[in-house]
């Protein structure tokens, strides 16, 4: 640590003196941040002056690499006093953490990332905390819950840049096939499913498999002991899930199926392909698709209530997150990585984004544009089912995910294998054992 901390010294005074002898450089247009770790690396320019290089290395999913080398060039013209560039490795939101974890040393400078993985990276230290003035320029421009999100449960402090607020999920419908009083309860959607008209959700995805009873129950994570509290084997929790198994697992492949709802499965929405799904449980993400494969006939609103074995009535809830940017916390080029990283995810970049992929906005003012969404049925079901999500980041560590898993499989398959928990309470309790203890 104290060799680490010599070495930040070292890299400050070699920025300060850079941008002290840069022509005067605007460090201002970027909060006085960028003196935090530069590059000492020169380059020479026609006219004899030398010009600071700096190259970040930028982790993203191959489908945003053109937009990310569009910021990185508008970046260029805003800062003139330095030479900038970009080298881009399709690494994707999901699995930022990992590579990052595996080897810091070659890990990007600048990452994008799904807030799930937050807390493991800031327990490491391989996440740059957000200086004062970042900070309070995303507390100013992002949404609470967005802020949220990039903020680490051990001390509040943000790590991250907000850069969506719409990583979540909701219930999309054929509206030719399903009424909007059929999708508010999964009893109505499932009376209307037959072998060729299915309701899809993917169990065996740790993602949704407990979303079920997700705003019934509690859980929150310590990242620290990397622990769990949660009482998601309680009489309530049994019954709850009981009542979904009950009406699913009877109708596999008859009315209800487990698969990946994504890619090439939404072509099972289309008349072309005889709309062998009519209901699912999706994400924003997939918002182009499913306009093209359902047109004037997608409907999207709140996931639906259901009834528990008792008979009480319980909304499904389920996962708010929010996809971040960060910055190595061991980058040399710390304070231009710092300022590419607020550029990439400000008002102007998440508007462009917003309009090349429908990724909703975690920007205060662009949620506030109704124009802007009022094509954007998707987004407005999010913010329908918002008040029954729970915070994705604060609520689950990496534990969560495979052991939830089981859960769900559980419910439509019933137990793994003759060793495996033969019973919904038993199967919860080796659950709630795997994450607390």
């Amino acid at each position: 640590e104290f060799m680490f901390k010599q070495k930040r010294i070292a890299l400050l005074v070699a920025g300060l003196l850079l941008l002290a002898g840069c022509n005067g450089g605007s460090s201002a247009d970027v909060s006085g941040d960028v003196s935090q770790g530069t590059t000492s690396q020169t380059t020479t320019t026609s006219g004899g002056g030398s010009k600071e290089r700096v190259r970040l290395s930028v982790w993203g999913s191959s489908a945003e690499e053109p937009l990310y080398h569009k910021h990185a060039t508008e970046f260029q013209e805003k800062h003139p006093e330095i030479n900038f560039s970009i080298s881009y490795a399709d690494v994707g939101e999901a699995d930022a953490a990992t590579n990052v974890l595996q080897d810091v040393s070659t890990a990007a400078d600048v990452f994008f990332f799904a807030d799930d993985q937050l807390p493991t990276m800031q327990a490491r230290e391989v996440i740059a905390k957000l200086p004062k003035g970042y900070a309070n320029k995303v507390k100013e421009r992002d949404v609470a819950s967005a802020a949220e999100n990039a903020s680490s449960a051990v001390d509040d402090e943000l790590y991250a840049f907000p850069v969506t607020n719409d990583n979540g999920y909701m219930l999309i419908y054929n509206k030719a096939l399903l009424t909007e009083t059929d999708v508010e309860t999964l009893e109505g959607i499932m009376a209307k499913t037959t072998a060729e008209h299915q309701f899809v959700v993917d169990m065996g995805n740790g993602y949704y498999a407990t979303s079920f009873i997700q705003y019934l129950c509690d859980i929150t994570y310590n990242p620290i002991t990397r622990l769990h509290t949660t009482n998601f084997n309680s009489a309530e929790a049994v019954d709850a899930l009981q009542g979904v198994s009950n009406l699913l697992k009877p109708r596999v492949d008859n009315g209800f199926k487990s698969v990946d709802f994504n890619g090439a499965a939404l072509d099972d929405l289309s008349d072309a392909n005889g709309n062998k799904v009519i209901a699912a449980v999706t994400g924003v993400w997939n918002t182009e698709l499913l306009k093209e494969k359902l047109g004037e006939n997608l409907g999207a609103t709140k996931l639906p209530t259901f009834k528990s074995a008792n008979g009480t009535t319980v909304q499904w809830g389920s996962f708010a997150g929010s996809k971040l940017v960060g910055v190595k916390s061991s980058s040399n080029n710390l304070g231009w990585a710092l300022a590419f990283a607020d550029y990439i995810t400000d008002e102007a970049a998440q508007r462009y984004r917003f309009e090349t992929n429908g990724w909703g906005p975690s920007n205060k003012n662009l949620l506030a544009d109704e124009e802007l969404l009022a094509d954007h049925v998707t987004l407005k079901a999010l913010g329908a089912q918002a008040p029954y999500a729970i915070s994705q980041a604060k609520s689950v560590g990496s534990k969560f995910w495979d052991n939830a898993a089981i859960v769900g499989n559980f419910l439509w398959k019933g137990p793994a294998s003759e060793e495996s928990p033969q019973t919904l309470q038993a199967t919860l309790d080796a659950f709630v054992d795997a994450l607390t203890k």
